[in-house]
């Protein structure tokens, strides 16, 4: 009885450090790619397992009973900055910063709990923690365990065979160092070191951009030379979520949008508008719409989190304080926000309409508040309308092509919008977000669908209450995720001024903008952060 107890013993803690090796051997030998899963060759045994089973068999056991737990918890967060590799890397095009990105939880849990639904959200995001506590408890056995029993075998005359396992190991790993078809033997230690890398020298690009902010002319411009060709005019920075330079290019949806394009050049032409086009690169791509927002308003590159942290501290005056210096009304249109915006302690903008204000009455459209057309009836309604006030400077952030893209309303009639209860019909329309992510078919069409329809409803509502003193100024924040673009798209977005300023026009046309909606490749091609610095000099008094 107590034999077979004590074979039982064995034959657990045997199963405990073998399932540890084999997690040791995953979560080492994973790529941080989604793309590298797929090739065999990215499995190659991983030079760290047998240096660390090594390591704890040399070390004496007052030491590695400390250590084992280490290794089980470095093995564990090890997988977790691989997974957000993963994910940053598809969304974001780059790695991930632990000290940084931690902030984007949020937005992302909003966007994935959207697609999915927040039950299947909920119920994955537990799934997970429950794989990780249980991988942590494991292994941490599993590892005290490697380091205990087996040191003492190996110590011994009868057991020192168990030396040549990790030694073979070892072998075969450095083997792949020098064999051209195995590219990466050592890759969790080549990703420590590139996050390291990337970590410093995301502090010397920080540090440059704190000596480039420091010289800013334009924050002591007298009021009286800033925007007076703009003076009386009504100046929206309209940001279309989503649109990006692959909408006009990419033949999977350039068809379809050449022909928007046309139509909202024949409709503004009838109202009297003109239009001028070209391209601006973004600081970021797939989400954190916020680094656009930033960068357009201080007139620096935010290209990460750790900047726009930094710039939200800093005195750098925003476009918002420069136009309300001049003599505009300041606002911030933002349906997404739900709460209280704590960044305009630095931009600074008179007014911030959000979801809670602008008086939308309607169901919400998935994680999305309410649709664009929405959005610019109540800045009509509340803001634009009336004819005794200064005149608005704002920035409209709009939703409806943010992802999960499904479901979009049609346009409506501009009369009959009220407090936004007529979308309810379209509010749960159709599939819903986690059938239609199905289909990666399926998604573009709706992501397409989307632009069409904020570009129409941007179009609709210039021609609809646009007037003398309305002045434009659309851009995409970024492009959309790889799903989206495919692989090897740019990180520029289209631009658009419209107006029946002909003088407005005019100075955009001097900077090589295109006529019309459609920019082409002869079209001027500027940073996001140049915006800023153009307007005043273009547009102030010498």
């Amino acid at each position: 009885m107590t034999r077979g107890i004590l074979v039982a013993g064995r034959i657990q803690e045997a199963s405990v450090m073998g399932v540890t090796l084999l997690l040791g051997y995953i979560v080492l030998a994973l790529p941080n790619q989604v793309g590298m899963l797929a090739f065999p060759m990215t499995w190659w045994p991983p030079l760290e397992l047998p240096l660390i089973l090594i390591t704890l068999w040399c070390l004496p056991h007052r030491v590695t009973r400390f250590l084992a737990p280490l290794v089980a918890m470095a093995l564990v967060l090890l997988a977790l900055l691989k997974l957000a590799d993963m994910v940053a890397l598809q969304a974001y095009w780059r790695i991930f910063d632990p000290i940084s990105d931690w902030r984007l939880i949020g937005p992302g849990w909003n966007v994935f709990s959207g697609t999915v639904g927040a039950g299947k959200a909920w119920l994955l995001a537990g799934v997970l923690v429950v794989m990780l506590l249980l991988m942590l408890g494991t292994t941490i056995r599993g590892w005290s365990l490697l380091s205990r029993q087996v040191a003492l075998n190996v110590r011994s005359d009868q057991h020192r065979w168990l030396w040549s396992l990790p030694t073979g190991w070892l072998v075969i790993s450095l083997a792949g160092l020098v064999w051209h078809d195995v590219p990466r033997p050592a890759a969790s230690s080549r990703l420590i070191v590139e996050h390291v890398g990337q970590s410093r020298q995301n502090l010397r690009d920080l540090a440059t951009l704190k000596k480039h902010a420091l010289h800013d002319p334009i924050a002591q411009m007298p009021a009286d030379r800033l925007f007076t060709n703009l003076e009386g005019h009504d100046v929206l920075f309209v940001f279309i979520e989503s649109y990006g330079r692959t909408a006009l290019e990419d033949e999977r949806y350039a068809g379809a949008m050449r022909s928007r394009m046309a139509r909202i050049d024949h409709e503004l032409g009838k109202a009297g508008f003109g239009a001028r086009s070209a391209w601006l690169a973004s600081p970021t791509v797939g989400g954190q719409s916020w680094l656009a927002h930033a960068t357009l308003q201080s007139g620096l590159w935010i290209d990460s989190q750790r900047r726009y942290n930094w710039l939200m501290d800093t005195d750098r005056v925003s476009l918002a304080r420069l136009f309300g210096r001049a003599g505009w009304k300041t606002m911030a249109v933002e349906p997404a926000l739900t709460r209280e915006w704590l960044a305009n302690r630095y931009f600074r903008f008179d007014e911030v309409l959000d979801a809670r204000n602008l008086g939308y009455k309607g169901e919400p459209f998935n994680w999305i508040t309410m649709p664009d057309q929405y959005t610019y009836f109540a800045l009509q309604k509340q803001i634009l309308s009336h004819r005794d006030r200064a005149p608005i400077m704002a920035e409209i952030a709009t939703l409806s092509s943010h992802a999960p893209w499904t479901p979009i309303p049609p346009l409506v009639d501009w009369g009959q919008i009220g407090d936004g209860r007529i979308f309810n019909e379209w509010a749960n329309a159709g599939d819903p977000p986690d059938v239609v992510w199905q289909d990666s078919d399926r998604v573009r069409a709706q992501y397409l669908k989307s632009i069409d329809y904020a570009l129409e409803a941007l179009a609709s509502f210039i021609t609809h209450y646009g007037d003398d003193s309305l002045v434009v100024i659309a851009m995409g924040d970024h492009q959309p995720a790889s799903l989206i673009t495919g692989e090897g798209a740019s990180m520029d977005v289209p631009v658009h001024v419209m107006t029946r300023d002909p003088h407005v026009l005019d100075q955009f046309a001097r900077w090589g903008w295109q006529s019309g909606m459609l920019p082409d490749r002869n079209s001027a091609h500027w940073g996001m952060d140049a915006l800023r610095q153009r307007l005043v000099e273009g547009f102030g008094s010498p």
